[in-house]
């Protein structure tokens, strides 16, 4: 009877543990309509990273400043001034690393497969790899915020703030991109697309939108300013990304494919 009753225990807790036991196997659905829908979430993200700074100046100064395609500055007005100002260094990438864990979430084991697609592509899309590069290049907004708050004016410790700001931002951007290796199944796989995804939107942003828009602005191309010190061009781009990605939604849920079949467990 104790026998019968141990065994049914033992059983039971077999059934919780392997309640999502699938062995799953991630087919990854390349379409120019995908590229074209993470390039619009890629060079929108981007734009809403530097409209975040723009708000926050606004908000802490009280004005408005300018702002192109790749840069931002305070108001000649405002009358902030300290550490508040800070505020405005790190609203850019709050937004991002806010995307950076929705994505991570997105990609949990008992997520569906449309919502694990989106996720991992939402990640990459927000260029969480571009962060690391520029604070162990002694750069990015971590970087400069955190030497802003913590620096000595003679810069005794500017080493140890650097390394400081590094390990903020690996802490941030690491386990979201673990989680999306192991989610892509096949060493083939990881070793060509995670360092894909990795690399080339730094690559992309900075060719279609540093060099490109940036050029077609310098060149007079809707120049007016519409909003906030900002040109009509970079508005319309604003509207234009945002379009084609609802246009193109559909691909990014089925751009990671799932196909499931049952582990053969013997309970």
């Amino acid at each position: 009877m104790y026998a019968k009753i141990i065994s049914e225990f033992i059983n039971r807790k077999k059934r919780e543990n392997y309640e999502f036991a699938y062995i799953y196997l991630m087919k990854i659905k390349f379409s120019a309509i995908f590229l074209l829908a993470f390039l619009s979430m890629l060079f929108l993200i981007q734009e809403l990273h530097d409209w975040a700074h723009v708000f926050a100046s606004e908000w802490i100064c009280g004005c408005f400043g300018t702002k192109t395609f790749d840069n931002w500055t305070l108001c000649e007005n405002c009358d902030a001034t300290g550490k508040i100002l800070v505020l405005t260094t790190l609203a850019g990438p709050a937004l991002t690393y806010s995307l950076v864990w929705i994505a991570w979430s997105l990609m949990g084991r008992i997520q569906p497969a449309g919502t694990k697609s989106f996720g991992f592509t939402l990640l990459f899309a927000a260029n969480p790899f571009v962060n690391v590069l520029a604070a162990a290049g002694g750069g990015g907004d971590i970087t400069e915020a955190m030497r802003k708050l913590y620096q000595k004016p003679d810069g005794s410790n500017h080493f140890v703030v650097s390394i400081s700001s590094l390990i903020i931002v690996l802490i941030l951007t690491i386990p979201p991109i673990l989680r999306a290796i192991n989610m892509i199944k096949g060493v083939k796989e990881k070793l060509i697309l995670i360092p894909l995804f990795l690399l080339v939107p730094n690559l992309l942003e900075k060719l279609f939108v540093s060099k490109g828009m940036n050029w077609l602005l310098d060149q007079g191309f809707f120049q007016e300013e519409v909003f906030a010190g900002t040109p009509l061009l970079v508005v319309m781009w604003l509207f234009f990304l945002a379009i084609i990605l609802l246009i193109t939604y559909s691909s990014i849920t089925n751009f990671v494919k799932k196909k499931e079949r049952r582990n053969s467990l013997r309970i």
